[in-house]
């Protein structure tokens, strides 16, 4: 394979395991931030630019093959925000004559009982039109578009089951959740993301919506017993209501967006893959791998800080 230059914007939870992903296959990687704070993938050189301003974009994806949109504001900061960094990098990246690959959410689909690429936008929450006006740019510039469910996996501490879901589990405490557990929902592991999002750039043929590879939906409840039968240790849940969330939003404008998705855990959430896989010959990662190195990550992680805490208080 030719070495190409890629450009990987956003180093939050997907960002370095795209540019992991390219490294692995002999490219040349760039990581755009904010900040000129050096990013942590070894072999990837660091630029440090605004999303939203298209020169500075351009200048950035010069000479680079594909440009990947892997930047996710804050909720609070999506309505002055979310707009803007899609123009801008949309635009400096076809100045600088680099096809662009976006990860996506799902918020704009208010039917969830069967995401697919055909399902029409029908947007029940502020942060869901925002996101169907941002997609409806993006297919207006032909850019290849990633959707993904809910992340889990090892790395990714601003998902359901991130930082806070394994921080209570090893202290004994309930985890919180949403809506009802005994739905379906689909769950996306966060290095099947990063492997769609690769797969949708290796190819210039490719453009459009694309459901990012998934397993079959389970019930929350049912990957909560995987987890937990991984850990080999009970996990109790408590359910938070949507009004609590906005109560608490008066202080915490985070939890106040929240409270606006949580019908997304209140009815089916299905995503259905076929064309990502039928393209491209792969599907995700198999539960048991997936849930064994996502439980293998937070035993590294928050279970050798729990067993420090109660040497600490013996």
């Amino acid at each position: 394979m030719s070495q190409e230059t890629h450009l990987v914007l956003g180093a939050g939870q997907i960002g370095p395991l795209v540019a992991e992903r390219l490294l692995e296959r002999g490219h040349r990687v760039r990581i755009g931030r904010r900040t000129a704070t050096p990013a942590r993938t070894e072999g990837a050189k660091t630029v440090s630019l605004d999303v939203r301003d298209a020169d500075a974009v351009a200048r950035a994806a010069e000479g680079a093959t594909v440009v990947y949109n892997c930047v996710n504001p804050l909720y609070h900061q999506w309505p002055e925000m979310l707009l803007p960094l899609t123009r801008g990098i949309t635009d400096g990246a076809r100045r600088a004559g680099a096809r662009v690959v976006a990860l996506d959410c799902l918020y704009m689909y208010g039917d969830t009982s069967h995401m697919s690429e055909s399902t029409p936008p029908a947007p029940r929450s502020k942060k869901g039109a925002l996101r169907q006006e941002s997609g409806e740019y993006m297919l207006g510039a032909g850019v290849a578009i990633g959707r993904a469910a809910d992340f889990f996996g090892p790395r990714a501490p601003q998902s359901i089951f991130g930082d806070r879901f394994f921080e209570r589990v090893f202290a004994n405490k309930s985890v919180e959740v949403f809506g009802d557990i005994d739905q379906l929902h689909t769950y996306s592991y966060v290095a099947d993301v990063a492997a769609g999002l690769v797969a949708l750039g290796s190819r210039d043929d490719i453009s459009g919506i694309w459901m990012l590879p998934v397993q079959p939906a389970e019930t929350t409840r049912a990957l909560l017993d995987r987890v937990s039968r991984a850990l080999d240790r009970p996990i109790k849940t408590m359910q938070v209501p949507s009004w609590l969330l906005r109560g608490i939003g008066v202080f915490q404008p985070m939890m106040r967006e929240l409270a606006e998705m949580t019908y997304q855990w209140k009815q089916p959430y299905v995503v259905d893959d076929t064309k990502f896989r039928t393209a491209f010959g792969f599907g995700a990662t198999p539960w048991d791998d997936s849930i064994s190195a996502t439980t293998s990550w937070a035993q590294s992680t928050w279970g050798v800080r729990a067993a420090a805490r109660l040497v600490d208080q013996t």
